[in-house]
This record gives structure tokens, sequence and C-alpha cells, in this order.
């Protein structure tokens, strides 16, 4: 019977946790997410020709957050493996952040657009921080929870749940130059440089040898 008794508050905590009033919002006409707040605060930057833009709410002592941010031509996947990277590098050394945590990453897949989840969860089980990221073109689209206390994160699931991605033809992932080209495009100049010489001394030998034939032609003679 107390085992029923704590399953049914369980029960009403989450459903109450859900059914409180969250928000539509838009980080891209394909991308949709919820926030617990009907105004959201707003990060709109740019640094270095990246933009930056994030809409977050903090409920209870969490701050659930939607992130975009433009990335680089030259730093686009070509394989699913530079994929992983740039998901690696998207939430760098969160860890260190929340000391005595452990972190946890998984390859996640959402309307057929890979992605990953990243996990730190303290000693007693607790989670701590989540976090939702995928590309889509040149966008990396970024979503969090994050605790400002020692408390768990609630909600997560639900706000997770909520992200809506609309894929269509036009949304890829791996849009970027193989590491051939990448490198040839880093060197370009240098390379144009260098074939114009060989052409240079290619001429100069052909011409030379053509020079050396019609001399003994003309000595035969």
């Amino acid at each position: 019977m107390k085992k029923i008794y704590w399953i049914i508050i369980l029960f009403s905590i989450q459903s109450y946790s859900q059914n409180e009033q969250w928000f539509d919002f838009e980080l891209e006409k394909n991308v949709r997410f919820k926030l617990p707040a009907e105004n959201a605060n707003l990060f709109d930057s740019e640094l270095d020709e990246i933009k930056m833009y994030e809409l977050s709410a903090k409920k209870n002592d969490i701050v659930y957050s939607g992130n975009k941010m433009q990335i680089d031509e030259k730093s686009l996947p070509s394989s699913k493996n530079e994929l992983m990277s740039i998901y690696d590098q998207a939430v760098p050394n969160i860890s260190k952040s929340y000391p005595n945590t452990k972190l946890s990453k998984k390859e996640i897949n959402k309307n057929g657009l890979i992605g990953q989840k990243i996990s730190l969860t303290d000693s007693i089980g607790n989670k701590v921080y989540e976090s939702e990221v995928y590309l889509m073109n040149n966008q990396l689209f970024l979503f969090n929870c994050i605790s400002k206390n020692s408390s768990g994160i609630t909600d997560s699931e639900y706000f997770f749940s909520q992200i809506s991605v609309t894929t269509k033809l036009e949304i890829k992932q791996l849009t970027g130059k193989s590491d051939f080209w990448k490198l040839l495009t880093l060197f370009k100049t240098e390379l144009l440089i260098f074939l114009g010489i060989v052409g240079l001394i290619i001429g100069i030998i052909v011409i030379k040898k053509n020079y050396l034939q019609h001399r003994i032609k003309i000595i035969a003679v």
C-alpha cells in the first residue's frame, strides 16, 4: 500500500509539473520548442562573423534554453565522425563547471537527424545538466537544461520531448568538403604558385629541347 502511495505522489508531481503552462518558441522556421515562461530571455550576438542566438527561461532554479549558432563553411562535416566531433566541441569541458559528476554522451535521432545527448550526473544520481545538439545545414542547434543549485533537473524529459524539428529535403548534415579538398582550399594560393613554377620549368625544358633538336638538324644539313 505504501509503494502504491508513493507511486501516486510521483505521478501527481509529474502531472502537475507538465500541466503547468509552457509556451511555444521558434529558433528557426523548422525548429520549435517550449519554455516555462511567456516572455523568454533573449541573447542575440555576433562575434568574429559567427552569429549566436539564444532564448531561455528559468523555473525552480533550472534554466531551460534553446540556442542556434552559425558554423563556418570550412568547419562543416563531410562524414559522421566529423559531425560527432562538432557535437563534442559544442559543449567543451562542461564537467569542469560541475565537479564530482559523471559525464555521458550518446547518439540520438530526431526525425532522421543525427544528434547527440549529453548528461551530467552527480554522486547521488541527480542530473544537473542535460543537452541535445543537432546540426542542420550550417546551423548548430543546442538545447540545455541547467541546474543552478545542487538539486536535480526536473521536467527535462518533457522539455526535450517538445523539441519539434521539421525535416525537409533541403536540410542536410553532411555538407562539408572532404579533408583533401579542405587542404586544397587552405593552400590554394601556395598550390597555384607551385603549379605555376612547375609549368614554367616544364616550359623552359621543352623550349630548350626543341632548340637543341633544331640546332642538331641544322648541323646535320
